[in-house]
């Protein structure tokens, strides 16, 4: 009996994974996923009170790794007290990598169709939290200015959830290890502070 509850909420789960994908949050309709998932709108409502709670299920646990990530590399890098090495950049490669393979449809739905959901601000609160700790980085002297700070956390984030996205994965250690080499090898040096 139990088993049979699991099949039919993950069922609803991936029939809901399909919708958002299609339509985005804002768009997507309960019907259609009660259609696709091929359970009754009223059994659907048992496992899941409404369109959020579904979206919920479906990127929950990606937003808060990547969270979680986001502070584990800066906290790595701050730890080290040798700047951004290749070292810090295999570590945070390892996690990136990880937070894909592991989550690749979430972050999509995340970056490119949680538009009208709680999670609509993913991508700026990303880059805020990404700011915040460039910022602890140079708190020591004085460093950069504060815009070109958030421009380059902006940036960072648009190209780790392009590189998470879309690129191949075949390509995609590589190409996010450029990344983060390209961004954080002697950027206190090259923006006029001194990043620990």
């Amino acid at each position: 009996m139990q088993y049979q509850k699991e099949e039919v909420r993950q069922r609803i789960i991936e029939a809901a994974f399909n919708e958002f994908e299609k339509n985005g949050f804002y768009r997507a309709s309960i019907l259609q996923i009660s259609s696709k998932a091929k359970v009754p709108i009223g059994n659907l409502y048992r496992y899941f009170k409404g369109k959020e709670a579904l979206f919920h299920a479906c990127v929950a646990d990606a937003y808060e790794l990547s969270l979680q990530i986001v502070d584990s590399v800066f906290e790595k890098w701050l730890s080290s007290g040798s700047g951004f090495s290749a070292e810090t950049a295999e570590y945070s490669v390892e996690l990136l990598t990880r937070l894909s393979s592991e989550h690749s449809r979430s972050i999509r739905l995340l970056t490119e169709n949680s538009g009208g959901s709680e999670y609509a601000d993913f991508f700026n609160e990303i880059t805020e939290l990404g700011y915040r700790k460039l910022a602890e980085s140079f708190a020591h002297a004085a460093g950069p200015e504060e815009y070109l700070l958030k421009v380059i956390a902006r940036n960072v984030t648009e190209g780790v959830l392009l590189v998470l996205t879309r690129c191949p994965e075949e390509k995609r250690k590589q190409v996010m290890y450029d990344l983060l080499i390209f961004y954080f090898k002697d950027l206190g040096e090259r923006v006029g502070g001194n990043a620990e």
